[in-house]
């Protein structure tokens, strides 16, 4: 299938409408990394037929550049590098240049001695990152064959290599008294585009509308993202109750205010079932006031912690269930309550095993 060329006049049928995923490469004459991933486009149009790939001239449809209107209906991805090493490495300097606020930071870019362009649109991508997050503002200067005052902190240098076939190197240095940190990128080829194209594609699938970038698919790849751990935590178990109650139970807590986190209910057995939820610390003493108030007396637990591992991955990702009880099972550690959603796991486990739970999943999932 080719490419087609996208316009405000078609946009909408080819779009808006269309029954496949759509792959929109938005171009400018004037842009060499557009160039450059212009026959990776076509090369991956002809290679997939289930995916409709169209290119948008930005500076004949201004219009079209405003696509977030579009993406209240249809699911866009957007993104200035199609790169998954590039966006990694995004997210690093962007929390190097948060952790080390007094260091200097210095992008040197390499490519082939055929790119018309300079700096690379990466590099200005990658100093545009930290820009983002830095604490003061910063300047971008570009070369130092004009300076002739001392480098201020204020300063981001930016410097371009041309020279042979590289294809493309990206260095960011953070120079501080007595040490530096280099965090670089280097691809080998340009298939790290078409690859990324193609993972893009792919999560868009089945997405709901809205705008998405490349770190939406990195954190769905990773799948488990963040852990959290919480021993201030008490858990009340009610025994052999009706099939009603528990509309009237969590009614009298809302109206005492008390907060309940999770919630596990057992199949009806003639008619009764086991209720088990949490509640913090501060919300114990109402908590029992209200079930002595509906004449319930609660097994209560104090000696619990809640463990959570969450990631807007996990929905998409198979395996996460496995490598989390798995990995808690070979560290000794047995959840007593279990809750899930599409995007977190909620476990409540001994509170003196808290520690040895967080650390066996830190480990697993590196996090």
């Amino acid at each position: 299938m080719s490419v087609l060329t996208i316009t405000k006049s078609n946009f909408n049928e080819t779009v808006l409408k269309s029954d496949k995923p759509v792959l929109l490469d938005f171009w400018a004459s004037w842009c060499g990394p557009c160039r450059m991933q212009s026959p990776i486009i076509d090369q991956l149009a002809a290679a997939h037929s289930n995916v409709v790939f169209g290119k948008v001239n930005v500076d004949e449809e201004a219009d079209l550049a405003a696509i977030r209107e579009a993406a209240k209906k249809i699911p866009i991805f957007k993104t200035a590098n199609m790169s998954l090493g590039i966006n990694v490495m995004l997210d690093l300097v962007r929390k190097a240049a948060v952790a080390l606020p007094e260091f200097d930071i210095e992008i040197i870019e390499k490519h082939h001695n055929a790119k018309v362009d300079a700096p690379s649109g990466t590099a200005l991508l990658i100093a545009d990152a930290m820009k983002e997050v830095c604490l003061t503002d910063k300047e971008y200067v570009f070369g130092r064959h004009t300076k002739t005052q001392r480098r201020r902190r204020e300063e981001i240098g930016i410097h371009a290599v041309r020279g042979g076939t590289v294809t493309g190197e990206h260095e960011v240095d953070f120079f501080g008294d007595d040490e530096v940190v280099t965090i670089t990128h280097s691809a080998a080829s340009r298939k790290i585009f078409a690859l990324g194209a193609l993972k893009a594609a792919e999560y868009l699938v089945g997405r709901k509308p809205g705008l998405y970038d490349m770190q939406d698919v990195l954190l769905a790849q990773s799948g488990v993202t963040n852990l959290m751990a919480d021993e201030k935590q008490n858990l009340f178990t009610l025994r052999g109750i009706a099939l009603d109650q528990p509309g009237k139970v969590f009614g009298a807590l809302a109206q005492a205010d008390v907060n309940v986190d999770m919630i596990s209910q057992t199949p009806p057995v003639a008619g009764k079932i086991d209720l088990s939820i949490t509640v913090s610390d501060e919300a114990v003493e109402k908590a029992e006031q209200v079930f002595a108030a509906l004449g319930i007396a609660p097994e209560i637990d104090s000696g619990i912690a809640k463990v959570v591992i969450e990631g807007s991955g996990m929905e998409r990702q198979t395996g996460i269930a496995s490598g989390v009880f798995g990995t808690l099972a070979e560290a000794g550690v047995y959840p007593r309550l279990i809750s899930t959603s599409e995007t977190k796991i909620g476990l409540i486990v001994a509170a003196d095993e808290m520690h040895k739970a967080v650390s066996a999943l830190r480990i697993k999932y590196a996090l």
